[in-house]
C-alpha cells in the first residue's frame, strides 16, 4: 500500500509541472557584433498553466586570435509564469520587464555578472519565443546601456512547425524578425490580402 500511495505522489508531481529542454544554435549580438554557441532552453509549465523560459549558466563567448575561446559569465536569465497563446500546435509567449540575473553554477566560470548587475536594480528584458513540443525559437533583447554601454540580442533555435504544416501569417504572427512575403510565382509582395497564400522565407503562409 505505501508503495502504491509513493508512486501516486510521483504521479501527481509530474503532472504538476511538465518541463522540456531545447538545445540549438544561440547567436548573441553585442552591440552589433554577433558570436554562435551551442546553449539550452528549458520551458516549464505549471500546474496554473503558466510557463517559466530559463536559460541557465548564459555567456558571453568569443574567439581570441589564437583560436582559444574565452567565456564571460553572465548568468541565469528566468523569465517566469506567463500566459501562452496556442494557435496549430505552436505556443507563443512574450516577455517585456526587469528581472534580476542570478549566478550560474557552471564550475568552469570563476565571476558571473548578474549578482553585480543586481546592485544597480532590475535588467531590462524583452522576449518573444515560440515552440512546441521539439522546436523552440526565442529572441531576447537585453537592454545593458545605463549598466555597461552595452544591448545584448539573444537568438535561439529554429521556427517550429504549425500541425498543418502552413504558418499563420497575422498580426499576432509578425515580428521584427519577420522575413518579405512572396506570392507563389516568386515575386515580392509589398501589401498582403486576407486569406491569400503566400512564401515567407521559404514556407507557405496564410494571411488572415
Amino acid at each position: 500500500m505505501k508503495k502504491a500511495f509513493t508512486l501516486i505522489g510521483l504521479l501527481l508531481c509530474s503532472m504538476a509541472t511538465l518541463a522540456n529542454d531545447y538545445t540549438d544554435k544561440l547567436t548573441v549580438t553585442v552591440n552589433g557584433e554577433a558570436m554562435e554557441q551551442q546553449a539550452t532552453i528549458t520551458i516549464t509549465q505549471g500546474e496554473d498553466g503558466k510557463y517559466t523560459l530559463s536559460l541557465n549558466n548564459f555567456c558571453l563567448e568569443s574567439v581570441e586570435n589564437d583560436g582559444s575561446i574565452t567565456r564571460v559569465g553572465v548568468g541565469n536569465i528566468i523569465l517566469a509564469d506567463h500566459e501562452g497563446t496556442t494557435v496549430d500546435g505552436i505556443t507563443s509567449i512574450t516577455y517585456n520587464d526587469g528581472i534580476y540575473i542570478t549566478a550560474g553554477d557552471d564550475p568552469s566560470i570563476d565571476f558571473w555578472m548578474g549578482p553585480m548587475l543586481a546592485a544597480s536594480g532590475p535588467v531590462p528584458i524583452e522576449m518573444e519565443a515560440r515552440f512546441n513540443d521539439t522546436q523552440l525559437y526565442c529572441t531576447i533583447h537585453i537592454d545593458l546601456m545605463d549598466m555597461l554601454e552595452q544591448i545584448i540580442d539573444v537568438e535561439f533555435g529554429t521556427e517550429p512547425e504549425p500541425h498543418n504544416g502552413i504558418r499563420t501569417l497575422g498580426r499576432e504572427a509578425v515580428s521584427p524578425y519577420s522575413d518579405t512575403p512572396f506570392d507563389l510565382q516568386g515575386r515580392r509582395v509589398v501589401r498582403t490580402l486576407p486569406r491569400s497564400l503566400y512564401i515567407v522565407n521559404g514556407k507557405k503562409f496564410i494571411k488572415h
